[in-house]
């Protein structure tokens, strides 16, 4: 990758995708948030590293960050930050502020990151979606060698757990769930009182992400289970369960 301020930017688009092929309930909701976060992102690394603009309180508005990049993009057809506008004033906005239980159709999601990437495209003179997929491919496939043999189970029950992360990981490595409708069914065969929403299982899953991530996505089987790392938390709870 020739900018490495690209980095970041590749990774919330590789995030977005990845909520786009998963099963989680509000994933399309979720994901124009991160592609909206991924052009912001964008217009301030191109203005900085590339115009080499000095950055001030001005362009924290959206407004002024929008109008700075047009004057310098002037190539782009209006239409096209007409769209953007679209997608931030009247979609964005509404979901992270307002309306927590709204999505959108995958078309509509693709549409907004093809428009935010063709601008990218033309603020860093590249081809962003290659780079998107070639860091999805490698994230798959770390995932991949995150598997493990299935085992007999935890090694903590649920209702021993002392933490809703720890009932999540007990939950996700004992029936490896759809969603969060069979995590919440294992919760009240093991007879335990944890009942989650569904952004409630997502913000877990989002919150243990990265390299010390617990929790991955199995796409062939589309389910969720725990990584290595996952697992070795579990077993250290069951060790401290196990010496109280």
């Amino acid at each position: 990758m020739d900018s490495p301020w690209l980095q970041g930017i590749i990774d919330t688009l590789v995030g977005a995708d990845l909520l786009c092929g998963s099963v989680i309930p509000h994933r399309n909701r979720l994901a124009v948030i991160l592609i909206d976060s991924a052009f912001e992102t964008a217009c301030r690394s191109y203005l900085q590293h590339k115009v080499r603009i000095k950055l001030n309180e001005s362009h924290k508005h959206r407004e002024n960050l929008i109008s700075t990049m047009k004057s310098r993009l002037n190539g782009i057809d209006p239409t096209v930050w007409d769209n953007i506008n679209y997608y931030y004033d009247e979609i964005r906005c509404d979901f992270y502020h307002e309306s927590a239980g709204k999505t959108i159709t995958d078309i509509a999601v693709l549409d907004y990151r093809d428009t935010v990437e063709f601008v990218i495209d033309a603020a860093f003179g590249t081809k962003v979606r290659p780079l998107v997929e070639k860091q999805l491919v490698a994230t798959q496939e770390a995932d991949r060698a995150e598997e493990v043999a299935v085992e007999p189970g935890p090694a903590i029950s649920v209702v021993d757990a002392k933490d809703r992360t720890t009932k999540v990981l007990v939950a996700v490595g004992s029936v490896a769930p759809k969603n969060v409708e069979d995590v919440n069914d294992f919760f009240k065969r093991e007879g335990d009182s944890l009942r989650l929403k569904p952004e409630e299982f997502t913000s877990v899953l989002a919150r243990h992400s990265g390299s010390k991530k617990l929790f991955y996505f199995d796409k062939p089987d589309r389910c969720w289970r725990i990584s290595k790392h996952g697992r070795k938390k579990l077993e250290a709870a069951g060790q401290e369960e196990s010496n109280a």
